[in-house]
């Protein structure tokens, strides 16, 4: 991409309209960092995970989201089960007694 030369004007000349144009690729390419971020973070934290799946593949983000959607269901069921077996457990030690 061929370096390009931008006239900026004072602020106090420029209208809001004007501002939020020069404004928007910054905040949007901002937006796509924190995105790709933790995107990546996630990757991360699971990558033993994605390696047993995929072991040789290239993830892409929307594998990466999917599969980090399936580890934290995996995760939320396995502590509904935890939670029934402790009240089942202390329901009978009450009774027990």
């Amino acid at each position: 991409m061929a370096p390009s030369v931008v006239f900026m004007e004072p602020d106090n000349l420029l209208t809001p309209k004007e501002k939020n144009k020069l404004r928007k690729p910054v905040v949007e390419k901002m937006r796509r960092d924190r995105i790709n971020s933790s995107i990546e973070q996630l990757k991360l934290l699971l990558e033993k995970e994605f390696q047993r799946h995929q072991p040789n593949s290239k993830l892409e983000k929307a594998d990466i989201l999917e599969m980090t959607v399936e580890a934290k269901m995996i995760m939320l069921r396995a502590s509904q089960v935890t939670m029934f077996l402790w009240k089942q457990l202390e329901s009978s030690q009450l009774y027990n007694c």
